[in-house]
């Protein structure tokens, strides 16, 4: 009995230093994942705000050239609808408008563009070559006659072809802005994807690992138990 009873102290404090393992293991593993987690939650974060950037920026191009079809619309029911002073001058307005909000929406696809890294110099000149058509349109709006049907001809012919070049533009920029999108998209996804794939890599190491250490030394802590 008393043979017992001395070898209690030896066996409490086997079993201290295996929980201590245990408890060292446990709080390791909780580490690597809770910094796994927020490693990952940091790149999904910062990814996902840069691929709603590159979507803006592709909805800004497809709403610019939508914009700038209607604003064509606009010139075309001046110069066919506007005989009449008050019909004349809500056509007019019209397209004013339209050409206003065509001119933002460049400036905000340019301001996307730059957030993102694509290349701007394709808008600042559509910029540019859209800011000189609104200027022949008003050119050409001089000569127009409401009470001449006649007019209408010269003043088409003055700008006539001139919105072509721009429209050709506007189809190459949306191509181009839509696959710098989708092939930026896809390569954020896959970082996320690589990120979540090495993450979960670790932890599955650490746990491995971690079960390794734990067996050792609750083998070590049994072979230390048993009587010579």
């Amino acid at each position: 009995m008393s043979l017992e009873r001395r070898d209690v102290p030896g066996s409490s404090r086997r079993f201290v230093s295996l929980a201590a393992t245990v408890a060292i293991v446990l709080v390791a593993i909780v580490v690597i994942a809770l910094y796994g987690m927020h490693s990952l939650d940091r790149t999904v974060v910062r990814n996902q705000a840069e691929i709603d950037g590159v979507t803006e920026m592709a909805d800004h191009a497809r709403v610019a050239q939508v914009g700038f079809k209607t604003e064509i619309q606009e010139w075309k029911n001046t110069l066919l609808r506007g005989h009449d002073p008050d019909d004349f001058a809500a056509y007019h307005d019209a397209l004013l408008l339209r050409q206003k909000e065509v001119d933002e929406d460049l400036a905000a696809l340019e301001a996307d563009a730059e957030a993102v890294g694509f290349e701007t110099g394709s808008i600042a000149a559509l910029r540019v070559a859209h800011a000189e058509l609104g200027q022949a349109y008003d050119a050409a709006l001089g000569e127009f006659d409401a009470a001449d049907p006649l007019s209408t001809r010269t003043v088409d012919a003055a700008v006539r072809g001139k919105d072509r070049p721009i429209n050709d533009a506007f189809d190459a920029l949306v191509t181009e802005v839509k696959e710098f999108a989708d092939k930026r998209r896809a390569a954020l996804r896959d970082e996320v994807a690589g990120v979540s794939d090495r993450m979960r890599l670790i932890l599955y190491a650490s746990l491995g690992i971690g079960i390794v250490v734990l067996a050792l030394a609750a083998f070590a802590a049994m072979r230390r138990n048993r009587p010579a």
